[in-house]
């Protein structure tokens, strides 16, 4: 069925409406970072309130707290190390072509991996080529199909040895999770349950 997007409102001060006296209580660029994380990150719309001074301006240290947020999503998902990368799955839907595990890394979100009908269950494994620092994973669902998984985790693998780092309920349109920065060259998404087989159409990891 459909699902509808939460929605997370929130504002850069303490209340909804300028006041001079909490120009030093303006959220921080690092602070706009995690909640973008819990909202976005997990799938849900971000209202955030910008409210106008006495000028009928956006104050310039909000400004300045805007810019540096973005300036950290911009560094910090600069550079999706999966781009294009070798991907192995479990298994895929019918064999086919048309579901392969590498359409999650080819950049495209009308492209997924899925699996045949009656499997809810399934792991992807995405090889980077050399040993990566890794701080996030981002997990997409192609979500025209509906949100279908109920819980899945991330792992990675060190000197052999497959490790999680990061686990989850549903992905939805969109989820990401930050991790303890690592060094790795593999990392495997495992569904571990879902409503319908998964469909896959996105792994980005940063």
């Amino acid at each position: 069925g459909k699902t509808i997007p939460a929605e997370v409102d929130v504002s850069i001060r303490p209340g909804w409406f300028y006041h001079a006296e909490e120009d030093s209580l303006v959220k921080t660029p690092e602070q706009l970072f995690d909640i973008y994380l819990t909202s976005v990150g997990r799938g849900a719309n971000l209202i955030l309130n910008i409210p106008p001074d006495r000028r009928g301006l956006i104050n310039e240290i909000d400004v300045a707290s805007l810019e540096g947020w973005k300036k950290l999503i911009d560094e910090r998902f600069s550079t999706n190390l999966a781009l294009n990368k070798a991907v192995s799955a479990s298994s895929v839907r019918g064999d086919s072509p048309a579901y392969q595990a590498s359409l999650v890394t080819d950049g495209n979100k009308d492209t997924y991996w899925a699996t045949n009908d009656e499997e809810k269950t399934g792991t992807l494994e995405v090889d980077l080529g050399e040993n990566k620092r890794i701080s996030y994973v981002l997990v997409q669902e192609y979500i025209k199909l509906g949100q279908r998984v109920k819980s899945f985790s991330v792992e990675i693998e060190k000197e052999g040895q497959w490790q999680e780092v990061a686990q989850g309920t549903t992905i939805g349109y969109k989820r990401i999770l930050r991790i303890d920065p690592v060094e790795a060259q593999k990392v495997r998404v495992t569904i571990k349950d879902s409503k319908a087989c998964p469909v896959i159409s996105n792994v980005e990891i940063y």
